[in-house]
């Protein structure tokens, strides 16, 4: 699990930094509206859009990784403060409404793996 995490995060960082070396634009050409390279605000635009999608991407793969675990652990495998008895329907609640609210999902995800994942790993 350490793994595909590692393995995901290396993969955006390095995404992210190659397309950040390919978005400068060292060459100002002659077409400029009003003070402003069109074809380097469209690359901006789309690199922006590449990368903000590559790091929806990998909040949506950390969420699916969350609810699957969840959904796969006992109820008396999650941590003492982690909600009791109640534990694993609070936790697939939490994580199935997230969905709905984009933004949220990828954090809540987070927050699952760092008070429930990483405090007590699953039994093989």
């Amino acid at each position: 699990m350490k793994k595909i995490l590692s393995l995901a995060l290396l993969l955006s960082f390095a995404a992210v930094a190659l397309l950040g070396v390919s978005c400068t634009n060292k060459e100002v050409t002659e077409e400029v509206i009003s003070g402003v390279a069109i074809s380097g605000f469209v690359g901006i635009l789309i690199c922006i859009a590449v990368v903000g999608g590559l790091i929806w991407l990998f909040f949506f793969v950390v969420w699916i990784i969350a609810l699957v675990d969840c959904a796969r652990r006992k109820p008396d495998e999650f941590p003492a403060g982690a909600g009791g008895e109640n534990a694993k329907t609070i936790w697939l609640v939490i994580l199935i409404a997230t969905f709905f609210v984009t933004q949220l999902n990828g954090i809540a995800a987070i927050v699952y793996y760092f008070m429930v994942m990483k405090k007590m790993p699953r039994k093989k």
